[in-house]
């Protein structure tokens, strides 16, 4: 049996229970809509809740989300991209890439929205960061169609939504992306660089 990607499937089903509770708590639906001013109190992030140092919202702003049904295409996105990508790269560096490029993104969303909008939320900003570390991931890799599919079934339908309620890709989507990316970089350098000096090692 194929190792299981356990960080996307923890991710992806905290996210569930804490989104559900979290509309449960303020509409008293699970699938109900909840506003970015309500979920402010609820773990959304922003610049004034870094500045009371809240700093958990980073963490807890990929969690929530205004719609659940968005919220749902998020975490089967995640988990798609898991089974692809964590496997190849362990789930220590996973969890890294999806926090620190979910959190710069989902911050650097705010700044686009006036207050009192301006809380950022949604797990969509994690999941393009994954998708950009994919990319370069597939430029070292000899069996790369499942990595391609998984990206597929992420970036287009998000950036698809974008483009059509806003007429451009949202700057948190794309910060996030090119955070992955960047930090894909770094991956796949290390690996070249330690394959050179076996390589070295052998020859010698």
């Amino acid at each position: 049996m194929k190792k299981l990607p356990i960080a996307s499937i923890g991710l992806g089903l905290t996210t569930i229970f804490v989104s559900m509770i979290v509309a449960y708590i303020v509409t008293g639906s699970f699938l109900g809509k909840v506003t970015m001013i309500e979920l402010k109190s609820y773990g959304g992030v922003n610049v004034s809740n870094l500045m009371n140092w809240e700093v958990w919202t980073l963490f807890t702003s990929q969690l929530v989300h205004a719609k659940q049904y968005h919220m749902f295409y998020n975490v089967l996105s995640l988990v798609v991209l898991g089974y692809a990508i964590e496997k190849r790269i362990g789930w220590p560096r996973f969890l890294l890439v999806w926090f620190i490029a979910g959190a710069s993104g989902t911050l650097y969303s705010t700044l686009f929205v006036q207050a009192p909008w301006n809380t950022g939320t949604g797990g969509s900003q994690a999941v393009l960061g994954i998708a950009g570390f994919g990319i370069i991931l597939t430029t070292i890799m000899h069996d790369k169609r499942n990595v391609i599919y998984a990206l597929l079934f992420a970036l287009i339908p998000a950036f698809s939504l974008d483009l059509i309620f806003a007429n451009y890709p949202k700057p948190g989507h794309v910060l996030s992306l090119a955070v992955g990316m960047v930090l894909g970089v770094f991956h796949v350098n290390k690996l070249t660089k330690s394959s050179n000096k076996d390589a070295a090692c052998g020859a010698a």
